[in-house]
């Protein structure tokens, strides 16, 4: 197959772990070709690609003989995809195209772009890193093969493994930025209120032994300040435990890249539990969760109170499970393989399995996951 990517980012490096992700199933023989059409940019956010994107990508589809289109992460003020899809399968009746969404949205506010949903709406497969209500909009939208497709820990960022052990300069630490939404009732501004309590509570709880860290957070005395994006385990390794923040979004199984960066540090992390996440990494095993602020504080005591030794196994095998299974090139290799086997199938006239996907924890069968997991599967 000869995969043509439509690359959220300014450049190709913006990406970095999906694009050697790519290159080495070139290189294993996985994929013909692969080539990368960098979209937009991520800062400032919402700077899009010029007019000509859907034309090179055209010259693109011609020229090499692209047979599969991925619009990766495909949000934002983008132009209507549907006449560039449709003009690609012109020249190519055989193509399939791919839509991913990265973030959650919310149900009533903050709702998926128009043209990520018009992208799903005529794509041959649809992967999101949420399920539940962003699922059913897809499907509302006319979008079928809906899977789920979690985030990943970047392999060349995060992949080296231990930095350095603890140097229990703090009990917690977070890292996470203190942002809200222009509309005070978006999930985004909700989230925003319920991480400021979070942080007060702590820094009420822990004092000196609290490590903040992140944008906007002046006036807190255990702010530490921001910190580069590729420095997150350097940081976290300044503290025996990990706290992460309310999501932006509640929506099924969701989870951002931070999760799993937070992981592949080898410190623990204790993460609120969206639902369906602990089928993800298993709690009490590769992480903790919480539910509210009362259960915050239980399972942080809880996991401070059971030593560092067992801190740092945790630690330790969080690590290995998360590099193991939830990097961006598995991600990258399942969904090549997904669109392998959906278009052998319909070239032999069939209509393909339901695919079980290779993001569950060893705990949970992938096969009872199917009815959260995929939506509208026509094959």
């Amino acid at each position: 197959m000869r995969l043509l990517v439509l690359l959220q980012g300014a450049t190709v490096a913006d990406q970095p772990g999906y694009d050697a992700a790519f290159k080495s199933l070139v290189a294993q023989g996985a994929l013909d070709d692969y080539v990368a059409l960098p979209y937009r940019g991520l800062d400032p956010p919402g700077l899009e690609h010029g007019p000509g994107l859907y034309s090179q990508a055209l010259s693109l589809v011609a020229g090499r003989g692209i047979d599969l289109v991925l619009l990766q992460w495909f949000h934002g003020s983008l132009e209507d995809p549907r006449p560039f899809i449709e003009e690609a399968r012109r020249i190519h009746p055989g193509l399939l195209v791919m839509t991913s969404c990265g973030d959650p949205y919310g149900r009533f506010f903050q709702r998926p772009p128009r043209s990520l949903l018009q992208a799903v709406s005529v794509s041959d497969l649809n992967f999101t890193t949420s399920m539940g209500y962003m699922a059913d909009r897809f499907v509302g939208a006319g979008a079928r093969n809906v899977l789920l497709m979690p985030h990943g820990v970047c392999q060349l960022r995060f992949g080296g493994g231990v930095v350095a052990p603890s140097t229990g300069e703090f009990d917690v630490t977070f890292i996470g930025s203190n942002n809200s939404g222009r509309n005070p009732l978006s999930p985004l501004s909700g989230a925003s209120r319920r991480r400021q309590h979070m942080v007060k509570a702590l820094e009420k709880r822990y004092g000196r032994r609290f490590g903040l860290f992140g944008l906007r957070w002046q006036g807190h005395r255990c702010w530490q300040g921001p910190i580069p994006f590729q420095q997150q385990h350097q940081t976290a390794a300044r503290g025996r435990l990990q706290v992460g923040g309310y999501p932006g979004a509640l929506a099924t199984y969701y989870l951002s890249d931070r999760p799993y960066i937070a992981m592949a540090s080898a410190i623990p992390f204790l993460d609120f539990a969206v639902d369906r996440v602990d089928r993800l990494a298993e709690p009490g095993v590769h992480w903790g969760l919480y539910t509210d602020q009362p259960s915050m504080h239980a399972r942080i005591d809880g996991m401070l109170e059971s030593g560092d030794a067992e801190l740092s196994r945790m630690g330790q095998r969080a690590m290995e499970y998360v590099l193991g299974k939830h990097t961006q090139a598995h991600r990258a290799a399942e969904m090549i393989d997904i669109a392998r086997s959906l278009a052998r199938s319909r070239a032999a006239g069939q209509v393909a399995a339901v695919p079980q996907l290779r993001c569950f924890h060893d705990g949970v069968p992938a096969a009872g996951e199917t009815r959260w997991a995929t939506r509208r599967w026509l094959g």
